[in-house]
């Protein structure tokens, strides 16, 4: 069985408006497209916006233990939003759908991963023949991927099964929602996180506050509004952004500073509910890494149990409405040891391949033997110097000792800082040595060499 592995990091169902990314942040998330790399078997077929660099995909495949000539990676000609993203004009391309079809003969192909099964991944998976094989075909091509990455749908799901969330609503009307905002939280001292229905890694969220200092962990920025005329004000120039030009909704929670972000990821399979793993997000101030699994998993007075207990439970409805793929259910461990869930995704993670990782790579019981502490937004060498430079330091990942530094994403974007690495230690305090050894190496004079 071999898959056919789709990587649009971003789509128009997941973000909204595509020309509301910057040119530089399409560049980021073409180039963060190479994770999907580590989701490769033998003999599938990987198509992701620019094309990446050999040596690259040559020690991931390495790493995974599969032939480098049994894959195929395809990158379709640029489109409306150039190379960063894989828009819908590029995936349904009348010559790339040819190409494609070939390649899903030659290979044998029976099923799709995409990071988002979006409508144009339902466009395509027709045009190829796989719909009868692709699990969960007929709700993900009725809009079910856009149905359950919306934040709205989170909150009616969470609140049917009695999942802890934050105190908070779905507002489409800007009159309620500032009552919402003043009356249950700004005025009595509490904060709150505004959220975009649709959008990722923080980047559709803002937070307001009726006093300065609240760090927008999770949120772009942080908003003073002291008084209900400033919430006015606020509310009246950054309605359309919220709401998508009022077409939308926007959701708000009370935001709890200095919490915690975690995360577990699950499958929703035809027999049922698997569980994957659980990480800590960290923060700056969006989403820059990972840490698997989470430190609070096994902090004193949290009920980590019951997170994971309330995410199986969101799954359940998700299982009967049909749809079948990856969930990631977030939440916030608050100061008060409280584990407030406040979002799921419904596609591919942020974290699949770092689970893929641990499972492939790392092998053994590496969930409860390992730790894997990943970064991203790095600035590396190019990627051969980069690995010699860390096999030279002895950081390089070795298979003996299950240890050592991967490097995830490989880092050619124009002017650096596309990069990613995932560090496997022993033990957090291990990882996070090997971590601050990788920063010291590519910020030494010559690390290039």
């Amino acid at each position: 069985m071999a898959t056919l592995i789709i990587s649009n990091q971003r789509t128009e169902e997941m973000v909204g408006d595509l020309d509301s990314l910057t040119p530089e942040y399409r560049r980021y998330v073409g180039n963060q497209a190479q994770r999907m790399a580590w989701c490769l078997g033998e003999g599938d077929v990987l198509v992701l916006p620019t094309a990446p660099d050999e040596e690259f995909l040559r020690h991931v495949t390495g790493r995974l233990g599969i032939d480098r000539d049994a894959v195929r990676v395809l990158v379709p000609p640029p489109g409306r939003y150039g190379e960063g993203v894989l828009s819908r004009d590029r995936l349904t391309g009348e010559a790339f759908v040819g190409e494609l079809r070939e390649a899903v003969a030659a290979h044998g192909i029976d099923r799709v991963m995409p990071f988002h099964f979006d409508s144009s991944v339902a466009v395509l998976v027709r045009a190829l023949g796989l719909d009868a094989t692709t699990a969960g075909f007929g709700f993900l091509d009725q809009s079910g991927g856009r149905l359950l990455n919306s934040k709205a749908t989170f909150r009616a799901v969470a609140g049917g099964v009695g999942a802890p969330v934050p105190e908070g609503g779905v507002f489409t009307a800007q009159e309620d929602a500032a009552r919402f905002l003043w009356e249950r939280l700004l005025s009595r001292g509490l904060p709150a996180i505004l959220k975009q229905d649709f959008h990722v890694a923080g980047f559709g969220n803002e937070i307001v506050s009726p006093v300065a200092g609240v760090d927008p962990l999770g949120a772009q920025r942080t908003v003073v509004a002291a008084d209900r005329e400033e919430l006015e004000k606020y509310l009246t120039d950054r309605w359309p952004w919220l709401t998508d030009g009022g077409r939308g909704s926007v959701v708000i929670e009370h935001y709890v500073p200095e919490s915690v972000p975690v995360y577990a990821e699950l499958r929703v399979e035809e027999h049922g509910v698997e569980f994957t793993g659980h990480g800590e997000m960290r923060m700056k101030p969006v989403l820059n890494g990972l840490i698997v699994p989470a430190p609070s998993a096994s902090a004193d007075a949290v009920d980590f149990a019951g997170f994971l207990e309330a995410a199986a439970r969101l799954c359940e409805p998700l299982h009967a409405m049909g749809y079948r793929g990856i969930v990631s259910v977030d939440a916030v461990v608050t100061p008060d040891r409280d584990i407030l869930v406040n979002e799921f995704n419904c596609r591919t993670g942020g974290s699949t391949h770092i689970h893929r990782i641990g499972e492939r790579v790392v092998g053994g019981d590496y969930f409860t033997d390992r730790v894997l502490v990943e970064l991203r937004r790095c600035t590396f060498p190019p990627f051969a110097q980069t690995v010699r430079a860390l096999e030279q330091a002895q950081l390089a990942y070795d298979p003996a000792t299950r240890t050592g530094v991967l490097i995830t994403v490989d880092d050619n974007g124009p002017s650096g800082g596309f990069g990613e690495y995932c560090v496997v230690g022993e033990t957090l305090a291990h990882a996070e040595e090997l971590e601050e050894r990788v920063a010291r190496l590519f910020a030494a004079p010559g690390a290039e060499g």
